[in-house]
């Protein structure tokens, strides 16, 4: 499709790509038409999540500068983490909101993150495993949320974990 949209305006690639949805959707059977609905649902909300992030990132962007216009200090060792996590609209998965980065987590990750915190003994060595868990299976948390082995919002979360997930019995 690609080949084809060279030298097209926006408008134009996007009628085209409307018409080939339309002669498609025409083929498709019931569930896959939920399944679709629930895709341009899942992709409108992250949309909107984008929006509401850059509209975030701006206001501390002002934020920052009109503070050091007058003289406070900014710097990050005095900044305190905001670690949460929040159940989709959907139910289906989970948000997990490190300080202005907003992931979204399935719940079996979720589940494997909550024994991560519940089998460590400590918050530095929870924060450490956590921290090679996201490595292993969720790199792109490590890069938008700024993370590294240290990072103080990796004990954040593990703390988090620990006072907000039960951990129930694994069925064998």
């Amino acid at each position: 499709m690609a080949e084809k949209n060279k030298g097209k305006d926006d408008g134009d690639v996007r009628k085209e790509l409307l018409k080939e949805l339309r002669s498609l959707i025409k083929n498709i059977p019931e569930e896959g038409l939920l399944f679709l609905i629930k895709q341009a649902n899942t992709i409108l909300y992250n949309m909107r999540v984008e929006e509401l992030n850059k509209a975030n990132e701006k206001l501390q962007r002002s934020t920052n500068v009109s503070k050091s216009k007058k003289g406070k200090h900014t710097e990050k060792t005095d900044f305190v983490h905001s670690v949460s996590i929040e159940r989709s609209s959907f139910g289906r998965s989970f948000i997990l909101v490190i300080d202005d980065c907003r992931k979204i987590m399935s719940e079996s990750e979720i589940t494997k993150i909550v024994r991560i915190a519940y089998g460590s003994a400590q918050a530095d060595e929870g924060a450490k495993r956590l921290f090679t868990w996201f490595k292993r299976n969720r790199d792109d948390i490590i890069l938008d949320a700024g993370l590294n082995p240290k990072h103080p919002a990796l004990q954040e979360l593990y703390t988090y974990l620990l006072h907000n997930f039960s951990l129930a019995p694994q069925n064998k």
